[in-house]
């Protein structure tokens, strides 16, 4: 993937995220600036997701810790787990809201 496909890719990921966070779990606040998107949990808790272009990839931090998610077969894969962006995401938001949140 070249710079510029790996950018709108990632900017197409995150718009799509906010999208279904807002819809999903409104309690959360979401702002997307410069391809760093930033939820803020009712629990005072963020989670940050943007991308690293060097490695072409997402990176997630929280206070759960770190991932790197890499375009595999139009999903974004975490590195370690193999667990998807939306599900990884969906889990930590539903540990953090104590209730069932599907980003998929």
């Amino acid at each position: 993937m070249n710079e510029k496909s790996f950018a709108v890719a990632v900017e197409n990921t995150l718009t799509d995220l906010l999208t279904r966070i807002e819809e999903r779990a409104p309690e959360v606040e979401c702002d997307l600036v410069d391809s760093v998107l930033t939820l803020l949990l009712p629990d005072d808790s963020q989670i940050i997701i943007n991308r690293q272009e060097a490695v072409q990839q997402i990176w997630l931090a929280c206070s759960d810790g770190p991932a790197r998610f890499s375009a595999r077969n139009d999903q974004w894969v975490d590195s370690q787990s193999g667990e998807t962006l939306t599900a990884a995401l969906g889990r930590l938001l539903s540990r953090r809201l104590s209730e069932p949140v599907n980003l998929d």
